[in-house]
């Protein structure tokens, strides 16, 4: 196909080499550039764009990898290609929403879960860029749709079913941003309150061994004229005292408690 290379823009060339470019629909005299990129996952997310061009002759496909056009010659092949991708999209967002259930019921059956927060990360970046991909798509599909409408071999049903399929994805990635925003927050109350119930047992215990310290350490200077020095049983009756004391620390305690 080199009469495409000599007929496209070298800059729009530029933008078909790029594998990870955005979507775009671009309309030249001569041609038509449409870019559509979509999520998908491996291992991790990433982003493959597919590149169409269309003149008065045929449709063609720019394979990214070979750097060369593949004629398609109708429209059909078009769409059961954006067909098939977009299939694989929406197979992703189940998975995810999957591993979202997963993280749910992790959580709200109150266990440990250390990893949480890796795995809210993980999930919310992932949403967060399809999320953003699919908007752009949608745009760009829908100004595709619009341009060919009048086109008599043009397949508006199929185009505008996909359309409608990744805009059906894209409210599902909202829901499960949404959905992950609950967690996130049933989360973070969760640990709060056992943060608070730490704190109120710390603070119990320093209320009781508090004035404990300070007669263990009134008592323990090493000085003359201390109080019960020269009583036999001094020892004794300074922990008479101080357990009495402990044991007003935790009636005062329980008495507050009940009032509240």
């Amino acid at each position: 196909m080199t009469h495409l290379y000599e007929q496209i823009d070298r800059f729009h060339l530029l933008d078909l080499k790029n594998p990870t470019h955005p979507s775009m629909f671009v309309e030249e005299a001569t041609y038509d550039i449409l870019i559509l990129a979509l999520p998908s996952k491996d291992k991790e997310l990433k982003i493959d764009s597919y590149a169409f061009v269309f003149d008065d002759t045929s449709c063609y496909y720019f394979d990214k990898n070979t750097h060369e056009f593949i004629d398609f010659e109708t429209m059909e092949k078009v769409y059961e290609l954006l067909n098939e991708k977009t299939n694989i999209t929406m197979k992703m967002l189940v998975s995810l929403h999957e591993s979202i259930d997963w993280m749910e019921e992790n959580l709200y059956e109150n266990a440990y879960f250390s990893s949480f927060m890796r795995y809210w990360l993980g999930n919310k970046k992932d949403l967060s860029r399809i999320n953003r991909l699919l908007t752009l798509s949608e745009e760009v599909l829908e100004s595709f749709i619009q341009t060919y409408l009048k086109e008599e071999d043009f397949l508006a049903i199929h185009f505008k079913d996909i359309h409608e399929h990744l805009s059906r994805t894209n409210r599902s990635t909202l829901l499960a941003m949404d959905k992950l925003n609950n967690l996130y927050n049933f989360y973070t109350s969760r640990n709060n309150e056992r943060m608070n119930k730490t704190i109120y047992l710390l603070t119990i215990l320093s209320g009781i061994f508090l004035p404990l310290h300070f007669l263990a350490g009134y008592f323990g200077m090493n000085s003359q004229g201390l109080p019960f020095n020269e009583i036999p049983y001094g020892t004794s009756l300074v922990s008479l005292i101080m357990a009495t004391c402990a044991v007003t620390m935790i009636g005062l305690i329980l008495f507050f408690k009940k009032r509240l």
